[in-house]
């Protein structure tokens, strides 16, 4: 099952440059949370905090306070952390040089998971979670280039699952699809929602109001608006929110 997530007073920076601007709130579990806003508002910086990608960046710092349940995430091993807190990201980037099993495989490997039996079933299991079984049953040792640009998308998405996160951060994770591939990351978020808590970047808020039940508003670093989907696209409290989404800006 997911876990909730605990944000309090977030920064984040690039060399000098402050990108979040104290950042708190609390994400629940088994709910999907949309993160909206302009270019460079700090969305991706933001994803990239809860599960320590952000210090891989040269120059990046970070300041306060990430807890997933009781655990506090920056006092954990950032490889736990990763494995506990998978990523999705913009562009689909299954391993180039591996077949559709490997890529799912390799987090099994890399934890220690040798036996036959045990990898093909996670395997198995995670394709069938991302939707994506009965398109690569028949060719699972095929390189995973060969297939299209949704279905590496969800592979990537398998590949994030196989090891049993608790949170799913998505960042953009249908930005570079077309509208079917799209919808069918979408009705996957709808249906992993139950065993994960999501965190989805998004820059379409139709995707927003179709898959969030809680969508939050950054504009320059700052969380401006966080309430239930419905409520920030129909009842914001900030204009600068009402401005947003009815596109006035961004």
């Amino acid at each position: 099952m997911g876990k909730t997530i605990t944000i309090e007073n977030l920064q984040a920076w690039y060399g000098d440059q402050l990108t979040l601007k104290g950042i708190s709130m609390h994400l629940d579990a088994n709910m999907a949370t949309a993160i909206i806003g302009p270019s460079g508002c700090g969305k991706s910086t933001f994803i990239r905090c809860l599960n320590r990608l952000h210090e891989t960046a040269a120059g990046a710092k970070v300041k306060g306070d990430v807890r997933l349940a009781d655990q506090d995430v920056y006092a954990m091993d950032p490889v736990d952390v990763r494995r506990t807190i998978g990523m999705v990201f913009q562009k689909p980037n299954p391993f180039p040089t591996m077949s559709i099993y490997d890529n799912v495989a390799v987090g099994l490997r890399l934890s220690g998971i040798r036996g036959k039996y045990e990898l093909h079933s996670r395997v198995e299991k995670s394709l069938q979670m991302a939707a994506l079984w009965d398109e690569v049953k028949d060719r699972l040792h095929k390189p995973a280039v060969a297939l299209s640009g949704g279905q590496q998308q969800r592979l990537c998405i398998a590949r994030a699952l196989a090891v049993e996160p608790e949170v799913l951060l998505m960042d953009e994770p249908a930005s570079a699809l077309d509208p079917i591939s799209t919808l069918r990351v979408e009705e996957l978020v709808e249906q992993l929602k139950t065993s994960y808590t999501i965190v989805i970047v998004t820059h379409n808020m139709q995707q927003a109001a179709r898959v969030a039940d809680k969508t939050a508003f950054f504009l320059n670093g700052e969380l401006v608006e966080f309430a239930p989907t419905t409520t920030v696209f129909t009842k914001p409290t900030d204009k600068r929110t009402e401005d947003y989404i009815t596109g006035r800006f961004g």
